[in-house]
């Protein structure tokens, strides 16, 4: 099964119902099927076939979405690329990825431009401009729609996510098509979101949790996703009384955010069932301050890129254990262990370990750096350090090796890439 099954599914079931609103345009799931394969039918037209690697470089917008799941459709791998990258690191992850194409917006053309003399095998650019009406990318949008999404494996590569190591190179996570799938209705049953639910996404899409948690799992059961631009507090604050918002999913620099801001008791928070987090642990202080202003609990969460975003997840409904992000979810195996692999006693703090439907395939075309990240037994190695208590709730307790840098909008960079910038 091609995993876009699953919105096509929502899209016959629910035609007339709004998928998508941007910029106070709405979408619904048949309009937003449709032009997902009929961009499909345009990437194909101009030679992007099955198992092709196609990067991504846009903001958050509408075409990103129907670019994303327009390669998916005609199962080609899809790049996500971060819109502030630099033209070494463009160009170090499309040739790492044996990117064909590019599919990027304007503004970022300067960028493309530098980057291009440094990638031998990306071949086609397609640019999206909102001030031409023949852009590339409007031209592909002109065909007829695809008849059938391709048939797809279980392990086939749907995605290749990059993420900073210990090591500041990024690398490529092989994300698969039955991954997706599972991952989607793991993400819809933890956070309970249903058809009714309106979702607002302003973490960056090109990130793993802005797909799983506002993409995928929303579309998934026929809700409403409020796409933004930028992240602004007060203007989300007050967008979730005006548009009475049902679920938030954002990072911790976000509600600390929330949690400073002089207008944050100025809005009608009573649609809202659920703030939801993840990246790090949050401040047990911002929570309670969120808590005791708004009457608003926040649910935290744990996962990374190498599980398809989720490990573990604080229950539905359950009372908010302060400083948890939650029990494993159901389906996966999690152990606490120590450096040769043996179980700790339950609340001592080990490498947190686990495998199951959510770990990614490997890292692409790194065979050494997956044998160090997956074990012979099919553990994936986390890197991070934390312990359970008597109920199975887990705390993390941060990294192994050098942490990561959180910046305000949910992404991460390593202290390497700041260090080579400065240098």
């Amino acid at each position: 099964m091609n995993c876009v099954q699953l919105l096509v599914d929502t899209a016959t079931r629910l035609p007339e119902k709004t998928a998508l609103v941007f910029r106070n345009e709405e979408t619904s799931y048949k309009d937003l099927v449709n032009q997902i394969f009929k961009f499909a039918n345009g990437l194909r037209e101009n030679g992007i076939k099955e198992n092709m690697h196609v990067g991504i470089l846009m903001g958050n917008s509408p075409q990103y979405i129907i670019s994303y799941y327009a390669l998916l459709s005609i199962g080609a791998t899809v790049v996500p690329l971060n819109p502030q990258y630099r033209e070494k690191e463009l160009a170090y992850i499309l040739n790492n990825a044996d990117a064909v194409a590019l599919i990027y917006h304007n503004v970022l053309d300067p960028i493309v431009q530098l980057a291009k003399p440094d990638l031998p095998t990306t071949n086609l650019f397609i640019e999206y401009s909102e001030a031409k009406p023949d852009c590339t990318w409007n031209q592909l949008l002109n065909h007829e729609p695809i008849e059938a999404l391709v048939e797809r494996n279980p392990d086939d590569t749907a995605q290749i996510l990059y993420t900073s190591g210990t090591t500041g190179l990024p690398k490529g996570a092989m994300i698969t098509d039955d991954n997706l799938a599972w991952m989607t209705e793991i993400m819809a049953r933890e956070l309970g979101t249903v058809e009714e639910d309106r979702c607002i996404v302003v973490l960056p899409v090109f990130h793993a949790l802005a797909k799983m948690a506002g993409l995928w799992g929303p579309f998934y059961v026929g809700a409403t996703v409020y796409l933004e631009e930028r992240f602004i507090p007060d203007a989300i604050l007050e967008m979730i009384e005006r548009e009475k918002i049902t679920i938030f999913t954002g990072v911790p620099t976000m509600f600390t955010f929330f949690a400073h801001s002089p207008r944050l008791k100025d809005f009608d928070y009573s649609s809202l069932r659920i703030f939801g987090s993840g990246g790090a642990s949050i401040p047990v202080e911002i929570i309670d301050r969120i808590r005791n202003e708004i009457g608003v609990e926040i649910a935290e969460a744990y996962g990374q890129t190498e599980a398809t975003i989720m490990i573990t997840a604080m229950p539905l409904g359950a009372e908010k254990v302060p400083g948890s992000v939650g029990q494993p979810v159901d389906g996966i195996d999690f152990r606490i262990v120590t450096p040769d692999n043996k179980d700790v006693p339950q609340g001592e703090i080990g490498e947190i370990i686990f495998r199951g439907r959510n770990a990614m395939k490997g890292y692409y075309k790194n065979p050494e750096a997956t044998a160090q990240k997956i074990d012979a037994d099919g553990w994936l190695h986390t890197g991070d350090r934390g312990y359970l208590d008597e109920d199975g709730y887990l705390y993390v307790e941060g990294r192994l090796e050098q942490d990561m840098i959180v910046l305000p909008n949910g992404e991460n960079i390593h202290p390497d890439n700041i260090e080579s910038k400065i240098n």
